[in-house]
């Protein structure tokens, strides 16, 4: 992934496949309107998750030159706009993460994550998994193409009491839709084995590196005797 750094009006540039599908996201924040010249490349807007992604219009003939930078404007459901610069590249699907150290802000002014103080510890770790900022104290490791029960492991985050795994499913309903979270919560819990399931957060369907729907599952390994 490659991690934007943003101000309001900031003028930013990425690399993206030429020949894939590409994805754009904003940390803490969503994607509202985005302005651009036509050709090249198509975009999609998905309102329910705020993310764009862009792929070729049309498939490249050979011995065709490679498409030129695409340019958008973004505007945020915040209130904030960037220009971004993309520069089409022989590679693989590009992911983006733009982040605004004005959001951030903004989150903690608004006061502590209702829940109290271990729901907001849960609260963090899922946020940093999601935009792959590492913590102190955990280590990162990669998944191997391992899966079990229609969902394949990405990696995992280890830390002193928590482990977060990142997975990807395999096609979902909704995640509004009635006893989702709830019936992915039993199996989780009985394929990992490996504490009680602490926190579930479920990302737009679609956004996993295969097609299907990225999961942040969060255990929390109790000592022998101490109450569940």
């Amino acid at each position: 992934m490659q991690i934007l750094d943003a101000a309001d009006h900031a003028e930013l540039g990425a690399e993206i496949s030429a020949t894939n599908v590409n994805r754009i996201a904003l940390a803490g924040d969503r994607i509202a309107k985005v302005v651009r010249a036509p050709g090249g490349f198509a975009v999609e807007h998905d309102a329910s998750s705020g993310d764009l992604y862009l792929r070729p219009a049309a498939p490249a003939a050979s011995g065709d030159a490679a498409p030129g930078p695409v340019t958008l404007f973004i505007g945020t459901e915040k209130g904030f706009t960037y220009r971004l610069t993309l520069t089409p590249a022989d590679r693989d699907s590009a992911q983006i993460l733009i982040r605004n150290a004005a959001v951030a802000a903004a989150g903690a002014a608004a006061g502590p994550t209702p829940g109290g103080p271990y729901v907001a510890v849960l609260v963090r770790l899922v946020r940093a998994v999601a935009r792959r900022e590492l913590l102190p104290g955990y280590e990162i490791r990669v998944g191997k193409g391992f899966s079990f029960s229609g969902f394949g492991i990405i990696e995992t985050w280890r830390g002193p009491r928590f482990r977060a795994f990142v997975l990807e499913a395999d096609p979902l309903p909704a995640a509004s839709a009635d006893g989702v979270e709830a019936g992915l919560a039993g199996t989780i819990t009985d394929a990992l084995d490996t504490g009680r399931l602490a926190a579930l957060w479920l990302a737009a369907p679609g956004t996993g590196p295969s097609g299907g729907r990225l999961v942040v599952a969060v255990t929390e390994t109790v000592p022998a005797g101490e109450p569940r």
